[in-house]
This record gives structure tokens, sequence and C-alpha cells, in this order.
């Protein structure tokens, strides 16, 4: 192979190739709108320009599995890198260019609904639509979908496939590679798969294709379509209990996981200084009054035919009773599960919040709320709160999130709970969740060398020119390809942490409500603003 085919640069008549493959329209070079494309929904420091080529030199919007496969053709053939993006609703860079190049945008064009099929109980669709598109059409014909993060009404079905993620519905039936009938996949170099078969399950049909990507957050394969299975809805029930403190929940918690019959769609969980800050952020729907009786609660939602529902409640309901639980009113737990997308609706006062995501035994749940309240003192946090949900009986994820300062390089320090929390959860027998580019380094840390080597040599021979998504997961890299090595962010992770701790406690949610006064913004421009047409203003 010519060195000049792996030189990774996006020459003019690689523009003029991808223009006549899928069309001048769908191919966009403007500066600004490769800018948009740079990163995820975490804030950014300016010092990653440094390290990664992270403004991609031209985006492409592909409408169909064939447009994506003549990308990929012509990425292959030149040796570019291709980053595939949803809508960027995670942060830690798994969207973001290393090695600039091309940036493939599910979300514009490919967003459809190809099939819903009630006698199949599937629904097939394209990669870039949302999952609240796909549960509000499925739920209008009486089904729901299996599983759907909590992003749900911007993230998109390829995107949090990618990630392997967890959560609502996780508990009850599986992640969303459990809920994968079939896909189509486009490979390093162009080709096309189907993973399965849209009617029946891949059962007994050699490897599991299906659940294969998963995880790989786009560096072996750039799935196009899925096919989902469908449930009967029946109804849905939230029910939600409030404790003196977080950790009293920890007998129900247990109970839940060890019990033979409950299956809940969902459960999860919110801490006093959560609901807090909701209220000091002036969120919240003032008529149901959550935040003057939430104190610490556990959400559980329950989900199928009516009569079985009831003979769940009222074993949830011995449960959490049992454990010193107190059940509000049920408009508080319809609130709390209508609002279930939104638990970081405190950032409206202009603060960065950043949750520290760490999965650990669920035997372990109590003990770990403790952990996480102790690393919020420790590293000098300013606390949002803690919330998480069960995952499966065996798995609980943890979410404590805080607040800092987007605008100051001191602020970025505050990232060191995320590695505290991470070292903790280890301790437990947990771990962090996500690499991207980021975190890529920790695979080394949650995988020992033999899988960590079998990883690095799958993703070598599937894509030998190292086109898809390079830089991501099994290394994160520079854009000058010096390694984000384990032991070099090893040390900057403790580094980090020594530092943060040195430093005065955090308070960027009270400085940024007497900076910015969001909480009464609106009422003060009105008050200001008399507008009288030919007059200008008043």
């Amino acid at each position: 192979m010519d060195s000049d085919k792996l030189s990774r640069e996006v020459t003019p008549e690689i523009i003029s190739k991808l223009e006549s493959a899928i069309g001048k329209d769908n191919v966009n070079t403007h500066p600004e709108e490769r800018l948009l494309y740079s990163h995820d929904l975490a804030p950014l420091p300016g010092v990653a320009g440094i390290a990664f080529k992270n403004i991609p030199d031209v985006v492409v919007r592909p409408t169909c599995t064939e447009d994506v496969a003549a990308v990929m053709r012509i990425a292959y053939e030149n040796g570019v890198a291709v980053t595939p993006r949803g809508n960027s609703t995670w942060g830690l860079g798994g969207c973001q260019p290393v090695f600039a190049g091309i940036v493939v945008d599910f979300s514009s064009k490919m967003n459809k609904i190809i099939k819903l099929d009630p006698e199949h109980l599937c629904v097939k669709v394209q990669a870039g639509i949302t999952f609240k598109e796909v549960l509000d059409a499925c739920m209008a014909k009486g089904f729901i979908i299996g599983s759907y993060p909590s992003s749900f009404p911007a993230a998109t079905i390829g995107g949090w496939y990618g990630t392997n993620g967890m959560g609502i519905g996780t508990y009850k039936f599986g992640s969303v590679k459990d809920n994968v009938l079939n896909m189509e996949v486009v490979l390093p170099d162009g080709s096309v798969i189907e993973t399965g078969y849209d009617n029946i399950g891949a059962f007994m049909s050699g490897y599991n294709l299906n659940q294969f990507f998963a995880g790989a957050e786009g560096t072996l394969g750039l799935v196009c379509t899925f096919t989902l299975k469908m449930y009967p809805m029946g109804v849905i029930r939230p029910t939600i209990y409030n404790f003196e403190n977080l950790a009293d929940a920890d007998p129900a918690i247990q109970a839940i996981a060890k019990h033979p019959s409950i299956k809940p769609l969902h459960v999860s969980w919110a801490d006093f200084n959560h609901f807090a800050n909701q209220a000091r952020a002036a969120k919240e729907e003032p008529s149901i009054h959550v935040h003057s009786e939430c104190k610490n609660t556990v959400l559980v939602v329950l989900q199928g035919d009516e009569r079985f529902v009831d003979l769940e409640d009222e074993a949830v309901e011995e449960i959490m009773v049992k454990a010193g639980g107190q059940k509000l009113p049920n408009e508080i737990a319809d609130h709390e599960w209508d609002e279930r997308c939104y638990e970081f609706r405190a950032r409206a006062v202009g603060v960065g919040e950043i949750p520290a995501e760490v999965i650990v035994p669920s035997n372990s749940w109590g003990q770990f709320v403790g952990e996480c309240y102790e690393g919020f003192s420790k590293m000098k946090m300013e606390t949002g709160g803690i919330i998480g949900q069960m995952v499966d009986p065996q798995t609980v994820l943890f979410m404590p999130y805080y607040f800092m300062d987007n605008e100051g390089m001191l602020g970025m320090t505050a990232f060191s709970f995320n590695f505290y929390l991470g070292d903790v959860a280890t301790r437990y027998g947990g771990r962090t969740t996500g690499l991207g580019v980021f975190f890529a380094w920790n695979l080394d840390n949650i995988h020992d060398a033999n899988t960590v080597e079998y990883m690095r040599e799958l993703k070598t021979y599937l894509d030998p020119r190292d086109v898809m998504n390079p830089g991501h997961v099994v290394c994160g890299l520079t854009r000058f390809g010096i390694s984000l090595s384990h032991g070099l962010m090893e040390f900057a992770s403790k580094m980090m942490q020594t530092v943060k701790k040195m430093l005065p406690p955090d308070s960027t949610f009270a400085d940024n409500i007497e900076r910015f006064h969001y909480n009464t913004l609106e009422e003060e421009k009105a008050a200001d603003r008399k507008h009288v047409l030919g007059r200008g203003y008043e």
C-alpha cells in the first residue's frame, strides 16, 4: 500500500468522489458546519484542539445503507478516518474525530421508521432515528420497545447501541443489544452484512453478530438499520417511596433484586441534594410540589397486564414499607416518571453539570451510597445529587453528579471526581462505564491483559487501515499518534485528584445564581422591555 493512501488527507478529489457517490447536497465542507461536529455533549477544553484534530474535513449526510457503504469504500481506499455520529448525547468523545476526516451524520437523514410490524412483534428503523420517535410510534399501536436511555428524546438507536448502554427497561428486557433481531452493518471496506433475521431470533445460527458490534462505539462497523423486538404494552404504573436517608432504602433494593417474581420495568433513586438543586434552579412544575415532599426517593415502575401489575405493586409496597419507606401520592410518581429524561435540569443556571457513571454489584448498594457522599466531601465538590438505577438483579448504576466551572482551566480539575469514584468502584468489584476517546486508556483497567490484547488484535484484523472511528475504545490516540496510555493517564488521574484536594471547595452553582439570575430572567425581561412600533424601546 502506498504511503499517500494512508495519509488520512481529505483532498478535493476525495470530496468530488463523495459528492458523486451520495449527492452534492449531502456533502458539507463549510467551516462553521464542521465546527459543530467537533465535539459531543461534554464541555470540551480548548487544549483538546491541540491534542486532537477534532474538526472534521467534511460532514456527510447519507440517506440509506448504500450511501454509507459508498462513503466507506472511498474512505477505505484512501485511508481517511471516518467518525460516525448520532445526536451526540454522550460525553466521552465517542463521536469526536481524532484525525479529522469524514463525519457520518446519521441523525439528519437516516432517521426513518421502515416498517412497524405488529404481526411479527418487531419494528425496523434507520440508525439515526431517536428512541422517542420509535417509542411513540410503537405505543400508538399498543406496544413498547424493550429498553431505552434516559436521553431518549434526543438519543439515537445507533448511538446507544454503540455504547451498549444501560437505561429504562433494561432491568426487565435487557439492553438494546438483547432486543435486536437484525441489523444492516457496513464494514470498514464498505461491504454490507446482515446480522440476523427480521422476523425470528438468531438462535443456533453461528456467531451472534447482533451483539458483536454492541459496545464497539463504531470502531468495527457502522450499523445502518435495526430490527427491534416489540412487546405488548399493557399498563405502565409508576410508584414512588420516600426515605429519611437514601441508604435506608438498601433493604428494599436487595429484596427487589432477590425476589423471584417482581420484574419492574425500571427502578431508580434520587437523593435530597438532587431535589434541593432542582428547586434552586426553579425548573419543576410548581403545582405538583414535588420538592417540598421528596427527600430521598426510590421510583419503581411496573408494566404489563393490569392484574399482574396489581400483584407486583402490592409486593413492592410491602417491601418498601418494611424498609421504612413512605409511599408518596400518585401524582408525584407520575411526574417523576414523566420527567425521567430531565435529570440534569439544574444546569439551567449556566453551570456545567457532570455525572460520574460507575456500576457496582447490587449487594454493595447501601455501602456505595456512603462512598458517593464521602467522595463529594474528600474532593471538595459542589454536590449536585446522587441518582442512579438498577440495571439488572446483579448490577446497579450510580450517577452522582456535581457542578463545575466550564469557563476556567481550573474548572477541569472537577473531572478528578470521576477518576476518584472509578477507583472506589473498582474496590467493590465494579468499574467506570464507557470509553470513547477520553477514557479509552481505561480499557486496561477494566479488563485483563489477554482480553485487551484480543480486542486490539480484533480491531486491527477487521480494520487493517484503521479508518473506522480510529483513536477510540481500544486506544486513545492524539493527532500526533501519541497514545493516551494507561500508565500516562493513570499518572495524570492521580495528579488531578491531588490538585483538586488542594483547591478551595467548588461554589459554581451559588456563584452563577448571583451572576445570571436565570430564575427571574424572563420576568425581568418582560418588565424591562416596553417596545412600541416606530418608537424603539422605552
